[in-house]
């Protein structure tokens, strides 16, 4: 079909679309002509799609509902020059733009001799266009080579070839591939080692799908194991006296089974072994359920995960490696393994990767020290499109003085066995000020990990104190209270109980940070999605969106020219 769109090698094929076997199909198809994919996402914004399309020099594009197409052709078309062709993968059969139907009238014109047409790619040769989701400024679309996908297979396969993935193993696709996460550890690594793959119908289906598919190996954001995570800590803190002890018990007992498993304590007594069989029969295996059944583990990536989530996950016995990598890496720079983990770390570099954690001079550092997460190897993009000044920013010279090194902008160390872990990012360290700096990502990650509190972004540059801007969990919070489901969010947030419960939720999540780095007070939002920008399609914080969004609030919060109750649900009523 490319082919006969007049697709030759080194062209540009746009595809808008969610998870389908035609995504999978038509990337292997642009491949085989040593074409390149340019894939966005359905839940991006015209205005996104006009300026990656241009930008790629796209002239195919591909859209995959009726929805997409109408809106690609009446806001985005008439402002791209470049494309000659598109196509719907939904339309009716018989309209002329139908994926379908273009299909069926080529294989109906001739047969042709499809080994003839194929332009194999070499290594070096452009594969991929993705374009990082801007959450701080324009998209910068990322150029990945062949050479860039294949060795990240090839170096996490060298580690853990039979334990990674198998032919047995089945994955549900819920993280999109238009991302290099989804794209090269899921589609990609699960193709090369024989896997299946099922495609989740959407986030709200998620659950029942688990259960249909009932997968062995789950790639995944943080925040899925933090909902089940959240989910169990609620049931044990219900105030049903014997059902809060009993999930404790299994819990603890899980936990137990797991630090034998990673090797930090010796073998269970008798006594522990019935004990664990016991409550892994009755509780344990119930939660396990959750995701189907048949979980082997999980991956993580896209985000830190909290060491207390990844901690539980073993103790109800699925294990999640966390990984670490951003689209400029293919992802891939280093990861956890089955039988080679570190809970706290996002692993050791890959074969073929090499870490340095480097000063703001450009000097490595030793061993346990933080600096930039710095990375030589096979996996480093060739650049950024069409923009050498972004690129020279990102790659210089590594300490050896030829290879050509990625500066992830991410902080971190490394130990003496060679682990890696991330503390924050460096451009999102602000001033106080007192001139004090903060590194927020940590403190958002402590707060986070209350079961009341589901979303969380600090502010306090140039401040004279950091606040929260806090997205509830209702729920929890009306459980706990026992108020009705109905009743209005804006009378839970002004409860007095609340502001106190959020208040102590705060100073315990926050005990081990510095007086001057947590949050003097906070403000409940409402919360950041994909439909209001404030996060990217992998999920994502656009902070710089969230701060604008929130900026009278925020002014309003410092000068206190509102009271506490009016601060907590600003939102709520500038909506109304």
């Amino acid at each position: 079909m490319l082919k006969n769109l007049g697709v030759n090698q080194f062209d540009r094929v746009g595809i808008i679309s969610n998870n389908s076997v035609e995504w999978a199909m038509l990337a292997m198809a642009a491949y085989s002509l040593s074409a390149t994919l340019v894939p966005l996402y359905e839940a991006q914004r015209s205005s996104d799609w006009q300026y990656i399309i241009n930008d790629s020099q796209a002239t195919v594009v591909f859209c995959s509902t009726k929805d997409v197409f109408n809106r690609f052709c009446k806001d985005v078309l008439p402002s791209t020059p470049l494309v000659y062709s598109r196509l719907c993968f939904d339309a009716v059969d018989g309209e002329e733009y139908g994926y379908q139907t273009v299909l069926e009238r080529i294989q109906s014109s001739a047969s042709l001799d499809h080994t003839s047409i194929l332009t194999p790619p070499n290594e070096e040769d452009l594969a991929n266009l993705i374009y990082t989701s801007g959450t701080t400024g324009k998209p910068k679309g990322v150029e990945l080579t062949h050479r860039n996908f294949v060795s990240n297979i090839k170096g996490a396969s060298a580690v853990s070839k039979d334990t990674l993935i198998n032919e047995s193993d089945v994955s549900l696709a819920f993280l999109p591939w238009a991302h290099s996460y989804g794209q090269t550890c899921e589609l990609y690594m699960g193709m090369s080692f024989g896997a299946s793959c099922a495609i989740c119908r959407g986030v709200t289906d998620l659950l029942e799908d688990l259960q249909l598919v009932q997968p062995t190996i789950l790639f995944a954001v943080p925040t899925l194991y933090k909902k089940i995570y959240d989910g169990v800590q609620n049931q044990m803190k219900s105030g049903h006296y014997l059902q809060d002890i009993i999930l404790a018990s299994a819990i603890q007992i899980g936990n137990t089974k797991a630090q034998y498993e990673r090797k930090e304590r010796g073998n269970l007594s008798p006594l522990e072994k019935v004990h664990f069989s016991f409550m892994d029969k009755l509780v344990l295996s119930k939660i396990r359920d959750r995701f189907g059944g048949r979980l082997r583990y999980g991956c993580v990536a896209g985000a830190s995960c909290p060491p207390q989530v990844l901690t539980f996950m073993d103790a109800i016995g699925i294990p999640v490696l966390e990984g670490y990598g951003l689209t400029e890496t293919s992802p891939i720079i280093c990861l956890n393994f089955p039988e080679s983990r570190k809970i706290g770390s996002v692993g050791k570099s890959i074969p073929g990767v090499e870490v340095f954690i480097i000063d703001e001079h450009g000097n490595q550092l030793p061993e346990g020290v933080e600096g930039e997460i710095c990375c030589v190897g096979p996996n480093v993009m060739r650049g950024y499109h069409r923009n050498q000044k972004a690129t020279d920013e990102v790659i210089t010279s590594a300490p050896d003085g030829k290879s050509k090194m990625f500066h992830t902008g991410d902080v971190g160390k490394i130990d003496e066995g060679g682990w890696v872990s991330v503390t924050g990012r460096i451009k999102e360290q602000y001033k106080l000020e007192n001139g004090k700096y903060v590194v927020p990502t940590p403190i958002e990650d402590a707060i986070g990990m209350s079961r009341f509190i589901s979303q969380v972004v600090l502010v306090g540059a140039n401040r004279p104190y950091n606040i929260a801007l806090l997205v509830p969990e209702w729920t929890a919070i009306r459980a706990i209270f026992d108020m009705e489901d109905d009743t209005p969010d804006i009378d839970v947030a002004n409860d007095d109980r609340v502001k106190k419960l959020i208040d102590k939720e705060i100073l315990d999540t926050c005990a081990s940070f510095k007086k001057f780095e947590i949050p003097k007070t906070w403000s409940f939002v409402a919360p950041f999605t994909t439909a209001n920008n404030m996060i990217t399609p992998k999920m994502s914080l656009r902070k710089h969106k969230i701060t604008e969004a929130y900026s009278d609030l925020i002014s309003n919060i410092y000068g206190d020219s509102i009271s506490d109750s009016d601060v907590r649900m600003y939102q709520y009523e500038e909506a109304a």
